[in-house]
């Protein structure tokens, strides 16, 4: 009975403790499963129904994050977050333990600077511009990087002056980790700069409108077939607007990869996203994009022609349904996918359409 009084009076303790020292630290998640239908996949053409193991409308994961006031204009702030496929129970990511994020950092009204596993400038360029954001049927279809920007051993900063925001970031070893244990472009210390990674932003955002511009850049790692010189850079212009119940977003990326471009792709592309999102009542919301990648260099002409089209109906704050609509037009050597929401790949062949249904249920907690 002691033992009990004694666990009982800490827990009614312990959250004044912390809110007298200025801690504070939150579990939070997302939990999203969906039932999909992709056809076309593969030189047979085959159809796939089943569940997505990467992401449906958006990913499953689980976080937390926390900060410690240090001072008047300090605060130690960290985040550790998780994903997992929601179909199976595994991790994502690699395997990774907290493979979305793992970072540590101080922050102030002069920005905020921190270490880890965490994401480039690339990522905070597109956050308000991407309308469908990681939705199976999205961007990541195009370009695969996209859901994934994401750096190992990385030290960033960020800061928002007046409404204008300027980040940077750097990695070495910027994907340190693999489901088998090993690196795939670890640390080397006989190469100083392969397998690094920097990015840089710049933008402005008011409250109904916002510019961002982001350089995004990969280094190699030693191969038989690269040196760290070689990059995989991306360029991106990113806007967007809202007019009361109506949000629009555009989004800009110019790639030029050195280090493993497809023969017949190339190494240059451009990617264009419009999208829309308007809140028809409070609860139902109506959102869609139109893509285009033109791969520059293709052996042959070759684009692809991304439309999605999502409903989204919310039961509570934290629970809502959804239905979500992919389309893509491939011609000549490219192969994008119109969901991209799985470890592996749904891609037809190259210079084949495909189509992909897909409805689910989104919690928060």
């Amino acid at each position: 009975m002691k033992l009990k009084a004694l666990t009982v009076g800490l827990a009614l303790s312990f959250p004044a403790l912390v809110a007298a020292q200025g801690t504070s630290v939150t579990l939070y998640g997302t939990i999203d499963t969906a039932i999909n239908y992709v056809n076309h996949i593969g030189t047979n053409g085959e159809d796939y129904v089943g569940m997505n193991t990467q992401t449906n409308s958006w990913p499953s994961m689980w976080g937390l994050r926390g900060s410690e006031k240090i001072s008047d204009n300090l605060e130690a702030v960290f985040k550790l977050e998780s994903g997992f496929n929601s179909a199976v129970g595994n991790s994502n990511q690699g395997g990774r333990l907290f493979g979305r994020e793992a970072w540590v950092g101080l922050k102030g009204d002069w920005g905020q600077v921190a270490l880890g596993r965490q994401y480039s400038m690339l990522f905070w360029s597109m956050l308000n511009s991407d309308i469908m954001g990681p939705n199976a049927h999205g961007l990541g279809g195009l370009d695969s990087y996209i859901p994934d920007r994401r750096q190992d051993n990385a030290i960033s900063y960020r800061g928002t002056f007046s409404g204008v925001t300027v980040g940077a970031h750097y990695a070495k070893g910027r994907n340190d980790y693999s489901s088998t244990g090993t690196a795939s472009c670890g640390v080397d210390v006989n190469q100083e700069n392969a397998c690094a990674s920097y990015s840089g932003l710049i933008g402005y955002d008011a409250a109904n409108w916002g510019v961002n511009v982001a350089y995004d850049a990969l280094r190699a790692g030693q191969t038989a077939t690269t040196t760290p010189s070689d990059e995989d850079r991306r360029l991106a212009f990113n806007a967007w607007a809202k007019f009361d119940a109506l949000k629009l977003g555009l989004v800009y990326i110019n790639r030029k990869n050195d280090i493993n471009p497809t023969t017949a792709l190339g190494e240059r592309s451009d990617l264009w996203s419009l999208g829309a999102a308007y809140a028809l009542t409070p609860a139902v919301t109506l959102d869609g994009s139109v893509n285009y990648i033109n791969f520059k260099n293709a052996s042959e002409s070759s684009k692809s022609w991304l439309y999605v089209a999502r409903v989204k109906y919310a039961l509570s704050k934290r629970t809502s349904v959804y239905a979500s609509a992919a389309y893509v037009n491939n011609r000549g050597q490219a192969a994008s996918s119109a969901n991209s929401g799985v470890i592996g790949t749904y891609a037809p062949a190259a210079g084949n359409n495909q189509t992909a249904f897909m409805t689910g249920v989104r919690h928060n907690f």
